[in-house]
């Protein structure tokens, strides 16, 4: 995974465990289990809510008996009557009297009447005619002839509210006016029976026109206002066949609302329900869809997430404790205990005890090869350390027997370098690791050797020196001593006593910077020490310290000064590779 600048991006730790991953693994092989497992619990929600409010509207439309048959009587009895009045409206004797008749015949209305367009009503079961022209509800329905249902609270004709039915009189398709039927509230309103199904009778029931205005309601008035839904628009959803929702009401509770219709596009009603026994009644449980494969899909990753711990993570965690336990202190485990662990850890374990005790019996065979080849190592160092110096002594003897100045001042040349050689080979022999040197020990006492060793008789000489411990491998320290023994040589037989007094030679071995050594080599210089003879003539010292300096890929530069003469080389330092230590 990468980042918008190239670079990897790490996931933190905890994802990265087997336990997280395992489980991201198992809700990733879910995923589309889950998936189907929603849509189909989706699906179901939607047919458990449709058959729900199928119930509701079932239950609503019963509720709705007494006045869906009052209202139904109504309209039947009008439709019934519009032949008769269509004969008898110009006859307004023969109407009164026949409809006074049918009146006294039904006893379930208070009014039958016929309104023509100019309000003029003559035709009727009323006694006196009536002028309706300046009525502004009637006015309004004239202008909108179909079917209508108003609540008249004091009506002209009738002492006590009716429900006025209008339904419209066409001659050849023209409209002429409406017979008028009025239904007393009463006769509607009777008080439902409480008997069998009372437990599946809704708060209340409200009729409403197609205006949306209330007819009529079986609760009491106080308590009407506060089921209806609080700033409900009734209009919205008018004109549907059926219809359940859910809101608040006026008294900030919850109902459930069931609307139906009792005569298409003129009577409805409203039934309010508890939300509650709603529910409990049509057995819903009102859950997100989601929730059971979620809870299915969590159930199971959390499952897999302590499988994982208990049979795996935990035993791996105990297993790389005693691994690292070894690595620190080689120590084996017992592993004694095996009850609850699976076949393939058991076998991991039982591995790692074998496979634990063969290292440490290879390394036991390795340190004691390591060890004799140090002992060999050292007994060739020793042996070649003596052989110089034998070397040495040899040549001392040739020294003293020499007659010629040139010859004695060769031979002391090669003297001083096979005594390089040595010291050398005695600092590795003396060292802990035979892959390794100090090369400021050897510095220190290659130049405390040659200076004793070289200085004339009488002559004091400043010996000055800063030396770190720097550890090189044999290839560099051995060029490196032996050119030191060449600047050590040359700063000896050309020191000499400044202006001041002074006669010294100052030896500085330091890291200039990670990886990179320098060593400085000065000596004074005075009128009271010439150049150098023989040897120093024909320029071998020079030759060897450039020789050196090139097998160390190092770089020499020479400053004379009138008091001093400095050399110093600049090499790079090789790098080390971790060797096992001798036991």
């Amino acid at each position: 995974m990468s980042g918008a600048s190239g670079q990897k991006v790490r996931l933190p730790a905890v994802f990265r465990g087997l336990r997280v991953q395992v489980a991201a693994l198992l809700a990733l092989s879910l995923l589309p289990l889950g998936a189907v497992a929603v849509f189909q619990t989706q699906a179901l929600t939607r047919e458990v809510a449709s058959r729900a409010e199928l119930v509701l509207l079932d239950l609503t439309t019963k509720a709705t008996y007494r006045e869906r048959q009052a209202i139904e009587r109504g309209f039947g009895a009008a439709e019934a009557l519009n032949p008769v009045l269509k004969l008898l409206r110009d006859d307004p004797v023969a109407c009164r009297a026949y409809l006074q008749n049918y009146l006294e015949t039904t006893s379930r209305f208070s009014f039958v009447g016929f309104v023509p367009l100019d309000g003029d009503v003559t035709c009727s079961s009323s006694t006196e005619r009536m002028d309706l022209s300046d009525n502004e509800r009637i006015i309004s329905r004239l202008q909108d002839p179909r079917a209508w249902i108003d609540l008249l609270p004091t009506p002209r004709v009738s002492s006590e509210p009716v429900l006025n039915i209008l339904l419209p009189v066409r001659e050849s398709e023209v409209f002429v006016g409406y017979v008028s039927i009025s239904v007393p509230v009463r006769s509607v309103a009777e008080e439902y029976d409480r008997g069998a199904g009372a437990d599946t009778r809704p708060l209340a029931v409200i009729t409403l026109n197609s205006e949306a205005e209330i007819l009529l309601s079986d609760s009491a008035d106080d308590r009407m206002e506060s089921y209806l839904p609080e700033g409900f628009e009734m209009a919205s959803i008018l004109g549907t066949n059926g219809n359940v929702f859910v809101d608040e009401g006026a008294d900030g509770r919850e109902y459930s609302y069931a609307f139906v219709s009792i005569i298409p596009g003129t009577v409805y009603a409203l039934g309010v329900w508890p939300l509650k026994e709603t529910r409990s009644l049509l057995g819903l449980f009102v859950i997100p869809p989601y929730f059971p494969p979620l809870l299915m899909l969590l159930a199971s990753i959390a499952v897999a997430y302590f499988a994982v711990d208990r049979f795996v993570v935990r035993h791996v965690g105990g297993l790389r404790a005693n691994m690292r336990s070894f690595a620190q202190r080689r120590v084996v485990p017992a592993f004694t205990d095996h009850r609850g662990l699976s076949t393939e850890i058991r076998e991991l374990r039982q591995g790692f005890a074998e496979m634990a005790l063969d290292l440490i019996s290879d390394e036991a065979k390795l340190e004691g090869s390591l060890r004799e080849k140090n002992v060999l190592l050292k007994e060739i160092h020793h042996r070649v350390k003596n052989n110089l110096q034998l070397i040495s002594s040899i040549m001392n003897m040739q020294i003293r027997g020499a007659h010629q100045p040139e010859t004695v001042s060769v031979l002391r040349r090669v003297q001083e370098r096979v005594l390089g050689l040595a010291t050398v080979h005695r600092n590795l022999y003396q060292a802990e690791n035979l892959s390794r040197t100090s090369a400021g020990g050897l510095l220190r006492d290659l130049f405390a050797e040659l200076v004793v060793a070289s200085s004339e008789a009488g002559e004091e000489v400043d010996y000055r020196h800063s030396l770190e411990d720097i550890t090189l491998y044999p290839d560099q320290a051995l060029p490196l001593s032996l050119l030191a023994s060449e600047l050590a040589t040359n700063a000896i037989k050309n020191v000499g006593t400044t202006s001041s007094g002074e006669r010294y030679i100052d030896v500085i071995f330091r890291m200039t910077e990670p990886g990179h050594a320098q060593l400085v080599c000065e000596n004074s210089l005075g009128s009271d020490r010439g150049t150098a003879d023989g040897a120093e003539s024909s320029g071998l010292g020079a030759r060897l310290i450039r020789a050196f300096a090139s097998q160390l890929s190092g770089t020499i530069k020479q400053e004379k000064t009138e008091d001093a003469y400095r050399v110093t080389l600049d090499f790079k330092l090789e790098s080390f590779s971790q060797e096992p230590e001798d036991y």
